[in-house]
């Protein structure tokens, strides 16, 4: 458990701050300014919500949502492993034979507002994305049956349809600046109740919570949210909506004050595009990245305090192919703004207009700077970019000679059989890793016999010596660490950064 550690850490704090406080803290030895203190002005004390809630909530529905699921009957593997008696049973069940799936209906239920008078609906996509009936309840206790008019993955939203109109609504503030310790509030259908506010305050912006390929910087709140809440809307003290309550972090599966919501900004744009095209389309720039971290920065000769979004990979044909884009260019702007990291670009593209002519700001491994410009074009469906992925297969046969270096590695010349694993082209550089040495740093950081070097600090490699050659030739430049990029026996690749140091292997634990 973490809460203990987190406990010892304060009481520790406080015991130095209390035993130092005479010298640290002293006017004479320290030029910190103390931060001042004001009375607290009459807009900053506790608000009153009561106003806010009643003029606001007409406008949000609580969701009931009818959806079917396959319910599957035990695998082969599973009937083989179960006593005969078992095995059996299961077996003569009705529609389980074959391990065939039996239709059932799950029941749901979720949030939603209006935004227009004319019935359409804002929610999140977990929420109906496998809906065969939904149906909106409104604070008067009417109930109307809704459809789905469009649904997006990427931001978690849709939008529905209920017939009718006067419908009373609320407006997106996609221009509002949100900031850390304003005051919201949100309203939903937690647990099934139906109308339910509750208040907090933003308690961070501009966080990331699912990975690769999130298109939004979700707004954190601790006015507590619930399963059920999802899709309903977090509003100022303006009564305008900020966001739309998506997620929560919780290991019990109830509220723990860590809420998060989609900016009003990115869903006001997707929704207006779902009703007008019934679908969104976002930008593509067609790069595997990653984050620059100062490891990697070292290994390519950067300033440790550079951030950017490391190419990884460039899928052929894609814009920034066309552009002469390449792995191993770190983008360091996108149209004269600093990108922070991978997420930050892709944001950014995703947002972009198609046909839109965009400028980065690029770096190569080698330092040299230079201006792209690239036309971002309509990003293909998620089906689409699977099947271009790398996937795993059968192992490789070994070649017959390898050689080990200082980084815990045996290499080989990579195998025709290797290549069709791995996805790579015939004429693709790169040497197949046959063995790592499991206390060296290349197994810590995943690397793993299977896996296949295709470039040592920029540069390609094709045998064993061109590895060493690269190594070296790192070594003499004074850097402390040389940039591998791996492609991965489990699909796709991206770059690891090993370190440089004289033994290869970790110091032992204590």
């Amino acid at each position: 458990m973490r809460r203990p550690v987190l406990t010892g850490a304060a009481a520790l704090a406080l015991g130095v701050a209390a035993f130092g406080a005479g010298q640290i803290l002293s006017p004479s030895l320290s030029t910190a300014q103390q931060i001042k203190t004001e009375a607290p002005k009459a807009a900053a004390m506790l608000p009153g919500f009561a106003d806010l809630v009643e003029r606001v909530s007409p406008a949000v529905v609580s969701l009931e949502v009818v959806a079917v699921a396959a319910e599957e009957g035990p695998s082969a593997d599973d009937l083989e492993g179960m006593p005969p008696q078992w095995r059996r049973f299961f077996e003569q069940m009705p529609n389980q034979r074959g391990n065939q799936a039996r239709p059932r209906e799950q029941r749901g239920g979720g949030s939603g507002f209006f935004i227009t008078s004319t019935g359409y609906i804002v929610t999140n996509n977990h929420v109906v994305e496998k809906a065969k009936e939904i149906t909106a309840t409104l604070k008067d206790g009417r109930e109307l049956k809704a459809t789905v008019v469009g649904r997006d993955e990427r931001t978690d939203l849709a939008v529905l349809k209920v017939e009718g109109g006067s419908f009373p609504y609320v407006q997106f503030a996609p221009e509002a600046r949100v900031r850390v310790g304003d005051w919201v509030v949100a309203i939903g259908n937690p647990f099934g109740l139906g109308g339910t506010a509750t208040a907090g305050i933003v308690s961070a912006l501009g966080r990331d919570i699912r990975g690769e390929g999130n298109i939004a910087d979700f707004i954190q709140i601790d006015a507590p949210i619930n399963p059920g809440n999802s899709g309903g809307p977090t509003f100022d003290m303006s009564g305008r909506v900020i966001g739309v309550n998506t997620a929560i972090f919780s290991r019990s599966g109830g509220n723990v004050g860590i809420g998060f919501a989609i900016p009003a900004s990115l869903a006001d744009r997707t929704t207006k595009q779902i009703i007008e095209q019934g679908k969104v389309t976002y930008g593509w720039l067609g790069v595997l990245i990653q984050d620059v971290s100062r490891e990697m920065a070292d290994s390519f000769g950067l300033g440790s305090d550079v951030k950017g979004a490391l190419i990884a990979n460039v899928t052929p044909g894609a814009p920034a192919a066309k552009a002469g884009l390449k792995r191993g260019d770190v983008v360091l702007a996108f149209n004269g703004q600093k990108i922070e990291g991978s997420a930050d670009l892709t944001r950014r593209v995703g947002q972009t207009r198609v046909g839109e002519v965009v400028r980065l700001d690029v770096v190569g491994a080698k330092g040299v700077r230079r201006t792209v410009p690239v036309t971002i074009t309509a990003r293909p469906t998620e089906q689409q970019l699977t099947q271009a992925d790398p996937v795993p297969g059968a192992d490789a046969a070994q070649p017959a000679s390898a050689a080990d270096n200082a980084l815990g590695l045996s290499v080989g010349p990579l195998s025709a059989q290797a290549r069709t694993r791995l996805r790579l082209p015939a004429n693709e550089a790169g040497v197949l890793i046959l063995e790592v040495d499991p206390d060296s740093r290349a197994a810590e950081r995943g690397i793993r016999a299977g896996d296949a070097i295709l470039t040592a600090n920029d540069q390609e490699v094709r045998s064993a010596e061109e590895l060493d050659a690269a190594i070296e030739a790192a070594r003499a430049a004074g850097r402390s660490f040389i940039g591998l990029f791996v492609q991965s026996q489990s699909g796709g690749g991206g770059f690891v950064p090993l370190p440089l140091e004289a033994a290869s292997k970790p110091e032992p634990k204590k």
